[in-house]
Protein backbone atom coordinates (compact mmCIF):
# COMPACT_ATOMS: atom_id res chain seq x y z
CA UNK A 1 0.00 0.00 0.00
CA UNK A 2 1.56 3.26 -1.19
CA UNK A 3 0.32 6.81 -1.06
CA UNK A 4 2.51 9.70 -2.16
CA UNK A 5 5.84 9.63 -3.97
CA UNK A 6 8.48 12.34 -3.84
CA UNK A 7 8.54 14.60 -6.88
CA UNK A 8 10.66 17.76 -6.52
CA UNK A 9 9.27 19.14 -9.79
CA UNK A 10 5.84 19.64 -8.23
CA UNK A 11 6.95 19.88 -4.59
CA UNK A 12 5.43 16.56 -3.54
CA UNK A 13 6.98 14.62 -0.68
CA UNK A 14 6.64 10.88 -0.12
CA UNK A 15 8.33 7.61 -0.96
CA UNK A 16 11.73 7.85 -2.64
CA UNK A 17 11.28 6.79 -6.31
CA UNK A 18 14.83 5.42 -6.40
CA UNK A 19 14.15 3.13 -3.46
CA UNK A 20 10.94 1.93 -5.12
CA UNK A 21 12.97 1.02 -8.20
CA UNK A 22 15.40 -0.89 -5.99
CA UNK A 23 12.53 -2.73 -4.31
CA UNK A 24 10.99 -3.80 -7.63
CA UNK A 25 14.41 -4.84 -8.94
CA UNK A 26 14.88 -7.00 -5.84
CA UNK A 27 11.47 -8.65 -6.24
CA UNK A 28 12.14 -9.42 -9.90
CA UNK A 29 15.65 -10.71 -9.15
CA UNK A 30 14.36 -13.01 -6.41
CA UNK A 31 11.57 -14.24 -8.70
CA UNK A 32 8.60 -13.12 -6.65
CA UNK A 33 5.36 -13.22 -8.59
CA UNK A 34 4.03 -9.69 -9.07
CA UNK A 35 0.27 -10.07 -9.26
CA UNK A 36 -2.57 -7.84 -10.36
CA UNK A 37 -5.07 -7.18 -7.57
CA UNK A 38 -7.93 -8.63 -9.58
CA UNK A 39 -5.96 -11.86 -10.10
CA UNK A 40 -5.23 -12.05 -6.37
CA UNK A 41 -8.94 -11.88 -5.58
CA UNK A 42 -9.67 -14.55 -8.17
CA UNK A 43 -7.09 -16.92 -6.73
CA UNK A 44 -8.24 -16.37 -3.16
CA UNK A 45 -11.88 -16.92 -4.12
CA UNK A 46 -11.16 -20.07 -6.11
CA UNK A 47 -8.65 -21.49 -3.66
CA UNK A 48 -5.86 -21.64 -6.24
CA UNK A 49 -2.84 -23.31 -4.58
CA UNK A 50 0.03 -20.95 -3.86
CA UNK A 51 3.04 -21.27 -6.13
CA UNK A 52 5.84 -18.74 -5.88
CA UNK A 53 5.45 -16.09 -3.19
CA UNK A 54 3.26 -13.35 -4.63
CA UNK A 55 3.24 -9.59 -4.06
CA UNK A 56 0.49 -7.13 -5.02
CA UNK A 57 0.97 -3.34 -5.16
CA UNK A 58 -1.75 -0.74 -4.64
CA UNK A 59 -1.74 3.07 -4.45
CA UNK A 60 -4.40 5.27 -2.89
CA UNK A 61 -6.03 8.58 -3.85
CA UNK A 62 -4.95 9.43 -7.42
CA UNK A 63 -2.30 12.12 -6.99
CA UNK A 64 -0.50 13.51 -10.02
CA UNK A 65 2.88 11.96 -9.23
CA UNK A 66 1.29 8.53 -8.95
CA UNK A 67 0.83 8.88 -12.70
CA UNK A 68 3.87 10.92 -13.72
CA UNK A 69 6.44 9.22 -11.45
CA UNK A 70 5.09 5.86 -10.25
CA UNK A 71 3.58 4.99 -13.62
CA UNK A 72 7.00 4.91 -15.31
CA UNK A 73 8.59 2.93 -12.47
CA UNK A 74 6.00 0.17 -12.35
CA UNK A 75 5.92 -0.06 -16.15
CA UNK A 76 9.72 -0.38 -16.30
CA UNK A 77 9.51 -3.55 -14.19
CA UNK A 78 6.33 -4.83 -15.83
CA UNK A 79 4.75 -4.74 -12.38
CA UNK A 80 0.96 -4.48 -12.08
CA UNK A 81 -0.36 -1.86 -9.69
CA UNK A 82 -3.93 -0.86 -8.87
CA UNK A 83 -4.56 2.78 -8.04
CA UNK A 84 -7.67 3.60 -6.01
CA UNK A 85 -8.91 6.99 -7.17
CA UNK A 86 -11.06 9.54 -5.38
CA UNK A 87 -13.27 10.45 -8.32
CA UNK A 88 -14.32 13.94 -7.22
CA UNK A 89 -10.62 14.74 -6.85
CA UNK A 90 -9.90 13.66 -10.44
CA UNK A 91 -12.94 15.62 -11.59
CA UNK A 92 -11.29 18.77 -10.13
CA UNK A 93 -14.38 19.28 -7.98
CA UNK A 94 -12.36 19.35 -4.75
CA UNK A 95 -8.98 18.89 -3.21
CA UNK A 96 -8.36 16.38 -0.48
CA UNK A 97 -9.34 17.59 2.96
CA UNK A 98 -6.11 16.73 4.81
CA UNK A 99 -4.13 18.64 2.19
CA UNK A 100 -6.31 21.67 2.88
CA UNK A 101 -5.46 21.38 6.57
CA UNK A 102 -1.74 21.17 5.78
CA UNK A 103 -2.01 24.20 3.50
CA UNK A 104 -3.79 26.20 6.21
CA UNK A 105 -1.23 25.44 8.91
CA UNK A 106 1.70 26.09 6.57
CA UNK A 107 0.33 29.52 5.68
CA UNK A 108 -0.72 30.49 9.21
CA UNK A 109 1.18 33.53 10.45
CA UNK A 110 -0.24 33.53 13.94
CA UNK A 111 1.83 31.94 16.72
CA UNK A 112 -1.28 30.53 18.40
CA UNK A 113 -4.44 28.97 17.04
CA UNK A 114 -7.78 28.43 18.74
CA UNK A 115 -10.41 26.47 16.87
CA UNK A 116 -13.54 24.50 17.69
CA UNK A 117 -14.10 21.00 16.33
CA UNK A 118 -17.48 19.40 17.05
CA UNK A 119 -17.84 21.19 20.38
CA UNK A 120 -14.23 20.75 21.49
CA UNK A 121 -12.02 23.82 21.81
CA UNK A 122 -8.51 23.16 20.54
CA UNK A 123 -5.47 25.29 21.28
CA UNK A 124 -2.24 25.05 19.30
CA UNK A 125 1.06 26.91 19.62
CA UNK A 126 3.57 27.18 16.81
CA UNK A 127 6.88 25.53 17.67
CA UNK A 128 9.93 27.71 16.81
CA UNK A 129 11.54 24.80 14.94
CA UNK A 130 8.79 22.38 13.88
CA UNK A 131 6.14 25.02 13.27
CA UNK A 132 2.63 23.56 13.38
CA UNK A 133 3.72 19.99 12.52
CA UNK A 134 2.33 18.46 15.71
CA UNK A 135 -0.85 20.54 15.47
CA UNK A 136 -1.31 19.29 11.90
CA UNK A 137 -1.06 15.65 12.99
CA UNK A 138 -3.41 16.18 15.90
CA UNK A 139 -6.06 18.08 13.95
CA UNK A 140 -6.13 15.55 11.10
CA UNK A 141 -6.43 12.67 13.57
CA UNK A 142 -9.30 14.42 15.35
CA UNK A 143 -11.06 15.11 12.04
CA UNK A 144 -11.19 11.37 11.36
CA UNK A 145 -13.10 10.78 14.59
CA UNK A 146 -15.89 13.36 14.20
CA UNK A 147 -18.83 13.48 11.82
CA UNK A 148 -18.03 14.38 8.24
CA UNK A 149 -20.04 17.60 8.48
CA UNK A 150 -18.23 18.60 11.68
CA UNK A 151 -14.91 17.94 9.96
CA UNK A 152 -15.75 20.24 7.04
CA UNK A 153 -17.00 22.96 9.39
CA UNK A 154 -13.88 22.58 11.52
CA UNK A 155 -11.60 23.07 8.52
CA UNK A 156 -13.48 26.23 7.60
CA UNK A 157 -13.14 27.51 11.18
CA UNK A 158 -9.43 26.72 11.16
CA UNK A 159 -8.90 28.73 7.97
CA UNK A 160 -10.86 31.65 9.43
CA UNK A 161 -9.00 31.50 12.74
CA UNK A 162 -5.58 31.85 11.09
CA UNK A 163 -6.82 34.16 8.31
CA UNK A 164 -5.85 31.83 5.45
CA UNK A 165 -7.88 31.71 2.25
CA UNK A 166 -7.97 28.23 0.76
CA UNK A 167 -7.80 28.36 -3.07
CA UNK A 168 -10.63 26.75 -5.02
CA UNK A 169 -8.11 24.57 -6.87
CA UNK A 170 -5.22 22.83 -5.12
CA UNK A 171 -1.63 24.01 -5.62
CA UNK A 172 0.47 21.86 -7.95
CA UNK A 173 1.86 19.55 -5.24
CA UNK A 174 -1.66 18.57 -4.20
CA UNK A 175 -3.14 18.05 -7.66
CA UNK A 176 -4.64 14.84 -9.04
CA UNK A 177 -3.84 12.90 -12.14
CA UNK A 178 -6.24 13.43 -15.05
CA UNK A 179 -8.71 10.99 -16.55
CA UNK A 180 -6.64 11.08 -19.75
CA UNK A 181 -3.66 9.89 -17.72
CA UNK A 182 -5.82 7.14 -16.26
CA UNK A 183 -6.65 5.78 -19.69
CA UNK A 184 -3.05 6.09 -20.91
CA UNK A 185 -1.72 4.31 -17.82
CA UNK A 186 -4.17 1.46 -18.28
CA UNK A 187 -2.42 0.69 -21.57
CA UNK A 188 0.87 0.43 -19.66
CA UNK A 189 -0.36 -2.00 -16.99
CA UNK A 190 -1.82 0.18 -14.26
CA UNK A 191 -5.41 -0.53 -13.26
CA UNK A 192 -7.89 1.67 -11.42
CA UNK A 193 -10.53 1.07 -8.77
CA UNK A 194 -12.94 3.23 -6.73
CA UNK A 195 -12.00 5.03 -3.52
CA UNK A 196 -15.15 7.19 -2.94
CA UNK A 197 -16.05 10.61 -4.37
CA UNK A 198 -14.77 12.96 -1.63
CA UNK A 199 -12.75 10.63 0.66
CA UNK A 200 -14.76 10.93 3.88
CA UNK A 201 -14.45 8.44 6.71
CA UNK A 202 -17.55 6.50 5.69
CA UNK A 203 -18.57 5.48 9.19
CA UNK A 204 -18.81 9.21 9.99
CA UNK A 205 -21.30 9.91 7.20
CA UNK A 206 -25.07 9.57 6.88
CA UNK A 207 -26.64 6.53 5.25
CA UNK A 208 -27.35 8.57 2.13
CA UNK A 209 -23.83 9.94 1.82
CA UNK A 210 -22.20 6.58 2.48
CA UNK A 211 -24.15 4.99 -0.36
CA UNK A 212 -23.59 7.95 -2.67
CA UNK A 213 -19.83 7.99 -2.07
CA UNK A 214 -19.51 4.33 -3.02
CA UNK A 215 -22.05 4.19 -5.85
CA UNK A 216 -21.10 7.39 -7.62
CA UNK A 217 -17.38 6.72 -7.43
CA UNK A 218 -17.90 3.31 -9.04
CA UNK A 219 -20.23 4.72 -11.71
CA UNK A 220 -17.83 7.55 -12.53
CA UNK A 221 -14.88 5.18 -12.81
CA UNK A 222 -16.85 2.88 -15.10
CA UNK A 223 -17.53 5.88 -17.35
CA UNK A 224 -13.95 7.21 -17.41
CA UNK A 225 -11.68 4.14 -17.28
CA UNK A 226 -11.27 1.45 -19.92
CA UNK A 227 -11.36 -1.52 -17.54
CA UNK A 228 -12.24 -0.48 -13.97
CA UNK A 229 -11.51 -2.96 -11.19
CA UNK A 230 -14.62 -3.87 -9.13
CA UNK A 231 -12.77 -3.73 -5.81
CA UNK A 232 -13.32 -0.84 -3.40
CA UNK A 233 -10.82 0.82 -1.07
CA UNK A 234 -12.26 2.23 2.16
CA UNK A 235 -11.14 5.83 2.81
CA UNK A 236 -8.86 5.88 5.85
CA UNK A 237 -9.58 2.16 6.04
CA UNK A 238 -9.15 1.28 9.69
CA UNK A 239 -11.56 -1.24 11.21
CA UNK A 240 -13.75 1.48 12.72
CA UNK A 241 -13.96 3.45 9.45
CA UNK A 242 -16.48 1.18 7.71
CA UNK A 243 -18.99 -1.52 8.56
CA UNK A 244 -21.91 -3.70 7.48
CA UNK A 245 -23.67 -0.72 5.87
CA UNK A 246 -20.80 -0.13 3.46
CA UNK A 247 -20.32 -3.83 2.75
CA UNK A 248 -24.02 -4.20 1.90
CA UNK A 249 -23.76 -1.31 -0.55
CA UNK A 250 -20.73 -2.86 -2.22
CA UNK A 251 -22.51 -6.20 -2.56
CA UNK A 252 -25.62 -4.55 -4.02
CA UNK A 253 -23.46 -2.86 -6.66
CA UNK A 254 -21.88 -6.18 -7.58
CA UNK A 255 -18.34 -5.35 -6.48
CA UNK A 256 -16.03 -8.27 -5.78
CA UNK A 257 -14.67 -7.05 -2.48
CA UNK A 258 -12.71 -4.31 -0.75
CA UNK A 259 -9.33 -3.57 0.76
CA UNK A 260 -8.68 -1.81 4.04
CA UNK A 261 -5.68 -0.14 5.68
CA UNK A 262 -5.58 -2.65 8.53
CA UNK A 263 -2.15 -4.26 8.47
CA UNK A 264 -1.92 -7.89 7.50
CA UNK A 265 -1.49 -10.48 4.77
CA UNK A 266 -4.16 -11.44 2.27
CA UNK A 267 -4.83 -15.13 2.90
CA UNK A 268 -7.32 -17.65 1.54
CA UNK A 269 -8.48 -18.69 5.00
CA UNK A 270 -9.56 -15.17 5.93
CA UNK A 271 -10.87 -14.43 2.44
CA UNK A 272 -13.27 -17.39 2.43
CA UNK A 273 -14.35 -17.03 6.06
CA UNK A 274 -18.00 -16.11 5.63
CA UNK A 275 -19.66 -14.06 2.92
CA UNK A 276 -17.95 -10.86 4.07
CA UNK A 277 -14.40 -12.20 3.89
CA UNK A 278 -13.60 -10.54 0.53
CA UNK A 279 -14.62 -7.15 1.97
CA UNK A 280 -11.99 -7.07 4.74
CA UNK A 281 -8.76 -7.66 2.84
CA UNK A 282 -5.82 -6.14 4.77
CA UNK A 283 -2.69 -4.58 3.32
CA UNK A 284 0.87 -3.88 4.43
CA UNK A 285 2.21 -0.34 4.20
CA UNK A 286 5.07 -0.23 1.69
CA UNK A 287 8.36 0.52 3.47
CA UNK A 288 11.27 2.38 1.88
CA UNK A 289 13.55 0.13 3.96
CA UNK A 290 14.54 -2.87 1.79
CA UNK A 291 15.30 -5.02 4.85
CA UNK A 292 11.79 -4.49 6.16
CA UNK A 293 10.32 -5.13 2.71
CA UNK A 294 12.23 -8.41 2.63
CA UNK A 295 10.69 -9.39 5.97
CA UNK A 296 7.22 -8.65 4.62
CA UNK A 297 7.47 -10.48 1.31
CA UNK A 298 9.41 -13.48 2.64
CA UNK A 299 6.68 -14.21 5.18
CA UNK A 300 8.97 -13.63 8.14
CA UNK A 301 6.71 -10.89 9.44
CA UNK A 302 3.71 -13.20 9.15
CA UNK A 303 5.57 -15.91 11.07
CA UNK A 304 6.30 -13.35 13.80
CA UNK A 305 2.60 -12.43 13.88
CA UNK A 306 1.69 -16.10 14.36
CA UNK A 307 4.16 -16.43 17.22
CA UNK A 308 2.82 -13.29 18.89
CA UNK A 309 -0.73 -14.59 18.48
CA UNK A 310 0.19 -17.89 20.09
CA UNK A 311 1.85 -16.00 22.92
Amino acid sequence: MLHRLADPEVGASGHDPGLLRNALAYLRRERYELLDLRELFRRLAEGVPAGRPAVVFTMDDGYLEQASVAGDIFAAFDCPVTTFVTTGFLDAALWLWWDQIEYIFEHARKVAVEVELEGTSLHYLRDPVAGYAEALRDFIARCKRVSNQAKLEGIERLATAVEVEVPAQPPLRYRPMSWNQVRALELRGMSFAPHSVTHPVLSRTSDEQSQREIQESWERLRTCARSPVPIFCYPSGEAEDYGAREINTLKALGLSGAVAATLGYAGAREFTRGVDGPFHVPRLAYPDDLDLLTQYVSGLERFKEILRGQG
